[in-house]
């Protein structure tokens, strides 16, 4: 009894000791820079902790920023340093917020658990000011900058061009950090252009420039053939989208040792939401130059032009078919086609237009096709004058002018050919025959209802369907209120069902050779997952506060390396999506299966 007594004093006095250290040693504090901001202006709130690299801790609880908009967060970041042999840890969650009225505002405590001992932080208070904004200096030091690591630029081909000349504008985004595409907030305005956008692939490729004396990262966004159809300075409206960006957060401390800590190598990566913003472009627009030919229709470029028709020889009433084609490079979709000449006892009827746009190798080509249906009604030689087509050449300032043949044509004697005058075709007189319905005189057999027939089979389902039905639908919306009443239970619970479902279609994908799609697929079922099981939005997906929150969930270090692989893996596919092999593909499936499977047991056990 003494031996057991002396064992449980001493755990009694380690356990006392311990949440003494633990009191002394570890501290859990607020901190908000800068403390008074603009409306409207975003400010960083960081919760720290700070102790013994032995004492863990978890259950990280924020407060209510109800009188404010979270636009990130929490984002995480850990850090253990040791000094003279002894390990400390510092472990910090930060959001982005900001205000939208004037006022003095109170952040509620947030709180930690530290081997059993709960840590508050205390209570701090942000005044908002109407428009007052920061100094460039104390904004950049305030939250994360991404600076010129990420850019957003609009470039064109050519600033001066003549009238209808083609010019091509190109928006590039330039990366020096990790980001995700988010949305487009705003397209470009291509007032007094007419625009033509070039095919580009699903997945934009990463390429390697040079801009500023700094190497990006540079993928292509959008590219856009502008045709100018009015003389004098154009505007190109400025793109505007917003991504989720990885950048270095910077601790602002007058403590030498944490100054120390914020050189580069220790800093944490933090994802926030970026809005950027191409600069406008202003294209000056020169007018076509005197001594445009007769019949001009305003054609820019380079062009041929061609006139068939499909037979020399017809009798008085048959059709001939005539397609005058104009093809080549430039603004075809403003072209004005020639129009036919015919004799006036041959009727044309308006013709059907027939474009086809190709937009491959830096230019817009293809052809633009006008078919006219030609019926002679007497016979006889009859003759279709040659037609002219004009256009301007900017590669040599010049204007050229082609000639179609002409086509000398033998009507010969045909049928009865009536005047169209009235406005009615043979067609249209067989097709109103089928049109008329006739009356049926006899009403056909007749049978009187006994008054049984008001209480059959049909009559009770109809009293007895609408109650069933509105019962059914009472329990079934009871039922889904139950089910969504609390959405982010629900989507933990059917996260991983939600995944084997999109592995199966990345699957189906791998099969059919669509590799884009594929990574694509595979990267939502892990992100989804991840997403829905950790209870994280989108934008804080990043890798390193995932991987820091299930190793916080208890999930293996074996399973974390997976989930760490596959994400990079995927990601890397997505942007080079023929590095891989096929075999390389299928493992990278059932990876992707094995990493979600043994975080879904880790979660279970």
């Amino acid at each position: 009894m003494s031996r057991r007594f002396t064992i449980l004093s001493y755990l009694l006095i380690s356990v006392i000791t311990e949440q003494a250290i633990i009191a002394q040693e570890a501290t859990f504090v607020a901190e908000v820079d800068p403390t008074t901001v603009g409306s409207g202006e975003q400010f960083e709130v960081a919760y720290v902790f700070k102790g013994p690299a032995a004492v863990s801790s978890s259950n990280f609880r924020p407060p209510d920023f109800k009188d404010f908009v979270v636009l990130t967060g929490p984002n995480f970041a850990q850090t253990i340093q040791t000094v003279n042999g002894r390990g400390s840890l510092i472990i910090s969650y930060s959001y982005m917020l900001y205000a939208r009225q004037p006022g003095t505002y109170t952040i509620g405590s947030a709180s930690i658990d530290a081997k059993g001992t709960t840590l508050k932080s205390a209570p701090v208070k942000v005044t908002v000011v109407r428009g007052k904004q920061q100094p460039q200096s104390q904004a950049a030091a305030a939250s994360p900058s991404v600076g010129d690591n990420i850019l957003l630029r609009a470039v064109a081909d050519r600033q001066r061009v003549r009238l209808g000349e083609q010019v091509i504008v190109t928006w590039k985004i330039y990366l020096r950090v990790n980001m995700s595409f988010q949305r487009f907030s705003k397209v470009p305005s291509f007032e007094g252009f007419w625009g033509e956008d070039f095919d580009l692939p699903k997945q934009a490729a990463l390429t390697t420039e040079v801009y500023n004396g700094k190497q990006y990262r540079a993928a292509i966004l959008k590219k856009t053939a502008l045709f100018p159809s009015q003389v004098g300075n154009l505007k190109v409206g400025p793109m505007e989208l917003v991504v989720a960006a990885q950048v270095q957060s910077k601790k602002r401390s007058n403590d030498p040792f944490e100054q120390f800590f914020n050189d580069p190598f220790f800093q944490t990566a933090q994802t926030v939401d970026v809005t950027l913003t191409s600069d406008p472009l202003t294209i000056t627009v020169d007018p076509l130059p005197p001594g445009a030919p007769a019949g001009f229709g305003n054609a820019v470029g380079t062009f041929d032009f061609a006139a068939i028709i499909d037979r020399m020889e017809v009798k008085a009433g048959d059709a001939i078919t005539l397609k005058v084609t104009i093809g080549g490079k430039g603004n075809l979709k403003l072209v004005q086609l020639p129009k036919p000449v015919v004799p006036g006892d041959i009727e044309m009827y308006e013709p059907k237009f027939e474009d086809s746009i190709t937009r491959e190798g830096g230019e817009i080509r293809g052809k633009r096709t006008a078919e006219y249906v030609l019926v002679p009604r007497n016979a006889g030689q009859r003759s279709i004058e040659p037609m002219t087509f004009s256009f301007f050449e900017p590669a040599r300032n010049r204007y050229v002018t082609l000639r179609s043949r002409k086509f000398e044509l033998n009507i010969l004697p045909g049928r009865e050919f009536a005047s169209s005058a009235s406005g009615i075709s043979k067609e249209d007189v067989r097709l109103l025959g089928q049109d008329i319905r006739f009356i049926r005189q006899e009403p056909g057999t007749l049978a009187a209802g006994g008054p049984d027939s008001y209480f059959g089979p049909e009559a009770w389902a109809a009293l007895l369907l609408p109650p069933l039905g509105f019962i059914g639908a009472f329990v079934y919306r009871k039922r889904r209120e139950q089910i969504y009443g609390d959405l982010p239970s629900f989507r933990f619970e059917r996260a991983g069902r939600e995944a084997s479902r999109r592995l199966k279609q990345a699957r189906v994908l791998l099969g059919q050779g669509n590799t884009e799609e594929y990574h694509a697929e595979v990267l939502r079922a892990l992100t989804g997952y991840l997403e829905h099981k950790l209870r994280i939005p989108k934008s804080s997906m990043a890798s390193d506060q995932v991987l820091s929150l299930l190793r916080d969930r208890g999930v293996s270090d074996v399973a974390i390396d997976e989930v760490r692989t596959c994400l990079e893996r995927a990601e890397f596919a997505r942007f080079a999506p023929g590095a891989d092999s096929r075999a390389v593909r299928k493992d990278l499936l059932g990876a992707a299966g094995k990493a979600i499977q043994d975080v879904e047991h880790s979660f279970r056990s």
